[in-house]
């Protein structure tokens, strides 16, 4: 399957919980130890804008990581207007030819690839602190399982990723991700 279409099913999965968010929910601990869910859904939203400006081949903004992207209205406006941009932008052959500075240099499919998996695994996360559903379409599931058993030594080190569960026989590949990455169905 092209990148482009696991983009486009990764943004939906994640998209369906964040329409979810009740600003009542915002305060509420998440998976992610130093994430409450007003942060957890800001970084899902600076993923979604990091998706759109990369794609257009804009500059970040220095400040891209630690922005405040909630707004008044909430988050669904926002990363739907971000997944829209992004989508258009990401359907241009040429979006996907040379690099892209993440901090450091990437191709494009790389770029892409690390940004699904982080849609996906937060996606999960928001999902579980929120008592929402995360459905995870199968192929968003094989790159972020993918990209997590690639990277996961590396993504340990940084601390963005936990220590790797055991993962039970007849797991789905999903459920592989999530173990890979530290992180467990209850």
């Amino acid at each position: 399957m092209q990148l482009h279409a696991v983009l486009v099913r990764a943004f939906a999965g994640t998209a369906a919980v964040v329409r979810g968010v009740t600003p009542e929910q915002l305060g509420a601990a998440t998976p992610c130890a130093d994430w409450n869910v007003r942060a957890l859904t800001n970084h899902v939203l600076q993923v979604g804008s990091a998706l759109r400006l990369a794609g257009r081949r804009a500059p970040f903004p220095d400040d891209l990581w630690t922005r405040d992207l909630i707004g008044a209205d909430g988050p669904a406006d926002r990363f739907e207007d971000d997944r829209r941009d992004a989508l258009e932008a990401w359907s241009e052959p040429a979006a996907w030819d040379g690099k892209i500075d993440m901090g450091a240099p990437m191709t494009a499919p790389e770029a892409v690839t690390m940004l699904v998996s982080d849609l996906a695994l937060h996606g999960w996360d928001l999902a579980q602190a929120t008592g929402q559903e995360y459905l995870c379409d199968p192929a968003v599931a094989a790159v972020t399982r993918d990209f997590v058993a690639a990277s996961g030594e590396q993504g340990r080190q940084m601390g963005i990723f936990g220590p790797a569960l055991p993962v039970a026989d007849g797991a789905d590949v999903f459920d592989e991700a999530l173990a890979l990455s530290g992180r467990a169905r209850r």
